[in-house]
């Protein structure tokens, strides 16, 4: 599995976010997208999953057809909401009935797995936003898609929840996993390095 951007850009009015950007990510490898706040990491992200389009250039998959390129993509990120009027049983089971995970995941694997075992009839949008985030990320790593990509993941996390996510990231190496961060930590566990300040 690879990811292919050929010379993209994108703006927004008339001033450039990203201006042509070309990489090639493979499967089996990590990459680490930096950058000061603002400075368009998440844009990038967002055009490399190609939930937005580009002004120019384009993002393929080669061996996928543009309209199962979601189908191959796992994407968390703080801004991403949960539905938050759903308890977590009900939402692990919406997404393991639309293929997001598989349906050998249960509620109690899935407590095992992020370490947590929050009131499961509690609406989500009254777990603190720390367990909001760890649940989004257990959906992610718990998915079978084989592109990963997280956008700063291991925000309104204090040091153990952030020792369990890279604990459980290890596991996921041979995924094509992009990570947008300015956080030395999670830049530190990619084995690529990209500045977005290069494509200015």
């Amino acid at each position: 599995m690879e990811i292919l951007a050929q010379n993209i850009s994108k703006k927004f009015r008339q001033e450039y976010v990203i201006k042509q950007f070309s990489y090639q990510f493979k499967a089996g490898n990590s990459y680490a997208i930096t950058g000061p706040n603002g400075s368009g990491k998440s844009t990038l992200l967002q055009l490399l999953a190609q939930y937005t389009l580009p002004n120019s250039g384009k993002v393929e998959m080669p061996q996928v057809e543009t309209e199962n390129v979601y189908s191959q993509i796992t994407y968390a990120a703080p801004y991403v909401e949960l539905i938050e009027e759903y308890t977590l049983v009900e939402h692990l089971e919406l997404l393991k009935q639309n293929q997001y995970l598989p349906f050998s995941i249960n509620i109690e694997h899935f407590e095992k797995f992020i370490e947590l075992s929050p009131d499961r009839h509690k609406s989500i949008k009254n777990y603190s936003s720390g367990m909001r985030q760890k649940i989004k990320l257990g959906f992610a790593l718990l998915s079978d898609r084989p592109v990963l990509l997280l956008d700063e993941p291991t925000t309104n996390f204090d040091e153990l929840a952030k020792n369990w996510f890279f604990d459980r990231l290890k596991d996921q190496k041979e995924k094509l996993i992009i990570i947008a961060s300015n956080e030395t930590r999670e830049i530190e566990f990619c084995s690529h390095r990209i500045s977005i300040q290069d494509f200015k």
